[in-house]
């Protein structure tokens, strides 16, 4: 049996879309209320989140009766890493843990999954990224090992952010 203290995460279904978006939008509304650029409101809607879980991309961590931490896992994303398509790694994408006592942690968890996951995988890597000038974020990637790999800004059209691509060599797995 698994202690609640420590839960697994599982792959996000239809019906995670709407508490998905939910707590997305309520974290987009917190950084911007603290003067924090990473996320918008608007910018990501329920219907692409619900693309993203029919491509098995989401997992979540539930607590109670409630979404209590997110993430959205690739294994490309040439976008902001040109050479995915060849590199043994996995992505990170959109790590959200409610803001809430109770949910303290998971956003490290999550990342540590994340890891394990990659290498079972047979990857050598993760990656991630994160708005450069959000400087908090960053310490707290780097905290975990995480090393910055250069940075990607994005033509004059786009809405996004420059961005500081991050990456974290995972140890060979020993052979059995």
């Amino acid at each position: 049996m698994r202690s609640p203290s420590a839960p697994e995460p599982i792959p996000a279904r239809a019906d995670d879309a709407p508490a998905l978006h939910t707590l997305r939008e309520a974290l987009a509304r917190w950084q911007q209320s603290r003067g924090i650029t990473q996320w918008t409101p608007g910018e990501v809607s329920q219907a692409q989140i619900l693309e993203q879980i029919q491509r098995a991309e989401w997992w979540v961590l539930h607590q109670e009766d409630h979404l209590a931490a997110a993430v959205r896992v690739l294994t490309q994303d040439p976008l902001v890493w040109p050479d995915s398509a060849t590199a043994r790694a996995t992505y990170v994408h959109g790590l959200m843990v409610a803001r809430t006592a109770s949910a303290q942690g998971l956003g490290a968890r999550l990342l540590a999954w994340a890891e394990t996951r990659s290498a079972a995988l047979g990857h050598d890597r993760v990656r991630l990224d994160c708005v450069s000038t959000n400087h908090r974020l960053r310490a707290y990637y780097e905290h975990r090992g995480y090393r910055p790999h250069g940075q990607v800004t994005f033509g004059p059209d786009s809405t996004w952010h420059p961005v500081t691509r991050y990456e974290k060599p995972l140890l060979p797995r020993p052979r059995e």
